[in-house]
């Protein structure tokens, strides 16, 4: 006989909870993705979902925040890398180009979950928390990088963190409308160009 089946630890089951979902939100949208589907292409039972989970949105804004701060950490890191004082501008920019571009389903899920934010409370709730939060690291982490680089502010790095939260919103909407002619190129040169106006 077969020993009892070991118990799938609480990490674990968030992982895999966390990435099934990136999956199923990614391939159906939010609003029709269900909890049951997120928990059967997980290896879980919907039980799993809630007793991880206190509902649809909340597992959303964990996976929102983890993917965000999981990009910054790579951007940081590749700006570290490539550390060029000359070329901060452009460095920058390109980083974030790259992150809309290649994560191009991100940014329709983010766009759709915006949409669903204006008129569903529960989804506004937990979404305007982790905007805000990530806003608030995204301003601390351009304070950081225009000191490493030498880059002084034109305006606060608050302002500057909605400009580009905002702007990589709507760009990640052209690109996924059209992405042949708002390509990787065109959407740098839009941060290219913003940035520079908001440096002295």
């Amino acid at each position: 006989m077969s020993g009892p089946v070991p118990r799938v630890p609480r990490e674990e089951v968030r992982r895999r909870l966390l990435e099934a979902a990136a999956k199923v939100f990614a391939e159906r949208g939010y609003q029709a993705a269900r909890l049951d589907e997120i928990a059967h292409a997980a290896g879980f039972t919907k039980g799993a979902v809630y007793s991880n989970f206190a509902s649809k949105q909340a597992l959303l804004a964990e996976l929102i925040d983890q993917h965000v701060r999981t990009r910054f950490a790579a951007s940081a890191l590749e700006l570290r890398a490539g550390k060029a004082p000359e070329r901060a501008v452009e460095d920058i920019a390109e980083v974030v180009a790259r992150g809309i571009v290649e994560q191009d389903t991100w940014g329709r899920l983010l766009v759709e979950i915006g949409q669903q934010a204006g008129h569903d409370p529960a989804v506004r709730a937990v979404y305007v928390e982790v905007r805000r939060a990530l806003r608030d690291e995204l301003a601390a982490q351009v304070a950081r990088t225009c000191e490493e680089y030498g880059i002084e502010l034109a305006v606060p790095p608050e302002q500057i963190a909605l400009t580009l939260q905002s702007l990589r919103l709507g760009l990640a909407l052209e690109h996924g409308t059209d992405p042949e002619q708002v390509d990787r190129a065109a959407v740098a040169a839009v941060f290219t160009t913003t940035l520079r106006g908001l440096i002295r």
